[in-house]
């Protein structure tokens, strides 16, 4: 019985944690669409990487957020409709890859309102 309550309590964490991993792992899958789309050398690259980022960006409205969902669901509509826009926009391909910067300003501004503070890391939400 006293090995099984640490077996437990693993599984629970693992449990709990596993919306939190899920997420982290499409937004990493997103980044580095994002990366590969601002290298392309085409338009069919870039529209390919594109529709990557917005598969991610529905995947991860689908995931859900721990913290401000409303708000966090409102950045990756911003970034749903921009990308939209680059993909309308493809046909100039120096012109969409300029695009995309607006979608890492985006990112910066939405992730800030997930990284815990000082006084959260410290004393929980």
């Amino acid at each position: 019985m006293r090995f099984l309550f640490p077996f437990i309590l693993l599984i629970f964490v693992n449990g709990v944690d596993s919306q939190e991993s899920e997420l982290a792992l499409v937004m990493k899958e997103m980044a580095f669409s994002y990366k590969q789309a601002r290298k392309a050398q085409n338009t069919e690259d870039l529209l390919i990487h594109l529709q990557e980022i917005e598969n991610a960006l529905i995947k991860s409205k689908e995931i859900g957020f721990k913290r401000k969902q409303a708000e966090s669901t409102k950045g990756i509509d911003k970034v749903l409709t921009l990308v939209k826009e680059i993909q309308k926009n493809a046909n100039d391909l120096s012109l969409a890859q300029e695009e995309l910067v607006k979608i890492d300003q985006l990112r910066k501004q939405y992730h800030e309102i997930h990284e815990p503070s000082f006084w959260q890391l410290l004393f929980g939400n």
